[in-house]
C-alpha cells in the first residue's frame, strides 16, 4: 500500500506542532520528547565516509527498527520540519522513487507525505536513506531531513542529512527499549539535550 496524501497532520499519532518546537529547541512544551542519534564511530575518530557507506551501515538498522514496531498498521513519511517538493530536481537518481510517482501520475514537485505499509517501506529503504542528500540541489546543498512516522506509536525515524538516523518518542520506554534492542559497536548513541533514557 502506498499512498499520496497533502493533508496528513490528523494521521499523525502526535501533535506535529509540539514536535517541531521541540526541533527548534523549545523544551517548554507539556508534551515531553526524547530523542537519540545513531552516529558512526568512524566519523567521531575523524574518519570520512560517502552515501554508499552510509547507507550500507544504516539500512540494516532502518528496517530492525521498523519491524521491531510494526503491528500492521502504516507508516506516514514527511519532511521534518516543512513540507516541500519532493522530487526537485531531475539529476536521474532515487530511480525507484521517481517511478513511484510517475506510475501514480503524481507531480514530483508533489508536497505532502507519503504512506507506506511495512513491506513497500522496507522496499523503498534505500532510496529512502539516501533521500536528504540525493534530492538535494545541483550546487549540492543538503536537503531536508526525512521523517518516518509510525501510524500508531508516537514514534519517528529521522533520517538526517547529517549522515546519521535518529529516532525520537514521547514514551520514553518505547526510545529505551528501540536503543537496547539496536545497539551496536558501530555506533555511537548520542541522547538529545534533556534525554536522559539511563
Amino acid at each position: 500500500m502506498i499512498e499520496f496524501k497533502k493533508n496528513f497532520d490528523e494521521m499523525l499519532p502526535y501533535d506535529r506542532q509540539r514536535y517541531i518546537e521541540f526541533l527548534s529547541g523549545d523544551f517548554s512544551s507539556s508534551i515531553k520528547w526524547y530523542g537519540v542519534s545513531f552516529q558512526l564511530h568512524s566519523l567521531h575518530e575523524g574518519g570520512v565516509i560517502g552515501l554508499t557507506e552510509f547507507v550500507e551501515f544504516y539500512e540494516s538498522l532502518f528496517k530492525n527498527v521498523v519491524s521491531q514496531l510494526d503491528n500492521g498498521s502504516f507508516w506516514i513519511l514527511n519532511h521534518d520540519d516543512k513540507d516541500l517538493k519532493w522530487l526537485p530536481n531531475d539529476r536521474g537518481n532515487l530511480t525507484h522513487l521517481q517511478t513511484l510517482f510517475k506510475q501514480r501520475s503524481v507531480s514530483n514537485v508533489f508536497i505532502g507525505a507519503l504512506i507506506f505499509d511495512k513491506d513497500d517501506l522496507l522496499e523503498f529503504s534505500t532510496e529512502l536513506i539516501s533521500y536528504p542528500y540525493s534530492a538535494s540541489s545541483k550546487e549540492g546543498s543538503l536537503y531536508k531531513n526525512l521523517d518516518v512516522s509510525h501510524s500508531e506509536l508516537p514514534f519517528v525515524i529521522k533520517i538526517s542529512g547529517h549522515l546519521n538516523i535518529d529516532f525520537l518518542s514521547t514514551n520514553k520506554y518505547l526510545l529505551k527499549e528501540v536503543v537496547s534492542e539496536n545497539s551496536s559497536s558501530i555506533f555511537i548513541v548520542k541522547e538529545y539535550r534533556g534525554t536522559s533514557l539511563s
